[in-house]
């Protein structure tokens, strides 16, 4: 008897850190993702700075991002993705305006997200990653004109 309940111990420890590493696991699924600057104002400045976006959520296929600009202005958004068997360029889409030479993909995610900033800036985003993979790439347009290649 006292060994079947060493052994209810031991099973016990072992799910609870199990669980402590699945939860640390979680807690760090963060991406930085890119926007190097291609078309707009911003290539104007000098140096041209890439902007850095923190990408939260990506084990769940969704979750929040965040930018601070250069001149201090901070932007939060959200993103989502969608696992498809092909990924056609759809009419309108930044895929269509910037890449089209990117055509279909057998298996790919994709996504799309928006952030708002506190100075009135506003970013649409879509990219594309393989199926279980944080890594993809994508186009970015804000409404001050400017067009950025994301890279994460």
């Amino acid at each position: 008897m006292q060994h079947l309940l060493n052994h209810h111990k031991t099973s016990r420890f072992v799910l609870v850190v199990g669980m402590f590493a699945v939860i640390l696991g979680c807690a760090a699924t963060s991406v930085t993702a890119t926007f190097f600057p291609v078309e707009g104002p911003l290539l104007k400045t000098t140096p041209v700075s890439p902007l850095r976006v923190t990408i939260n959520g990506f084990q769940n296929n969704t979750g929040d991002l965040a930018l601070s600009m250069p001149d201090g202005e901070d932007c939060k958004g959200q993103w989502s993705a969608a696992v498809s068997r092909e990924a056609p360029v759809t009419s309108g889409s930044l895929f269509e305006k910037y890449g089209s030479n990117y055509g279909t993909a057998t298996t790919v995610s994709r996504g799309a997200a928006v952030l708002t900033c506190s100075n009135g800036r506003n970013f649409q985003v879509e990219f594309v990653t393989g199926p279980g993979t944080a890594h993809g790439f994508g186009f970015a347009e804000d409404n001050r004109g400017n067009v950025y290649r994301v890279l994460f």
